[in-house]
């Protein structure tokens, strides 16, 4: 005969505690997601605000534009590792965009560039990202 004073979890409260398990996964993804954008969104916005800074030092010290990232080694520790995160940012306008990007790259000052030469990642610069607000 069996013992009916087992001890042990029912098959019942065992799926019931999974349920509950998956409704909060189902809500923590969503924020660590929203998580993740933020973070991404303040490194680049971060990485090209620094950028910004060292070429206008190098214009004021050279009296000309780099030409190249690596022209502001001088200005920027360890310039080869500044680098744009993979996944999702967020673009004052709201949007949500997903960076495929390599390198951050610098565009001369020009006819459509009043502002002077700018670091830039893709065409975005440091004051298109946001968090929409």
């Amino acid at each position: 005969m069996r013992n009916s004073s087992q001890a042990g979890f029912s098959l019942l409260g065992v799926l019931i505690a999974l349920c509950l398990i998956g409704i909060m996964a189902s809500m923590a993804v969503p924020r660590f997601n929203s998580a993740i954008a933020t973070a991404n969104t303040a490194k680049v916005q971060s990485d090209l605000t620094t950028l910004d800074a060292a070429i206008a030092v190098y214009q004021l010290e050279k009296g000309t534009s780099p030409a190249t990232l690596k022209d502001l080694s001088d200005y920027v520790n360890d310039i080869d590792s500044v680098k744009p995160p993979k996944g999702k940012c967020r673009l004052k306008d709201g949007k949500i965009i997903t960076l495929a990007i390599d390198n951050y790259s610098i565009e001369p000052a020009g006819e459509d560039n009043l502002e002077g030469a700018r670091a830039v990642c893709g065409t975005y610069k440091a004051g298109d990202f946001g968090n929409g607000h």
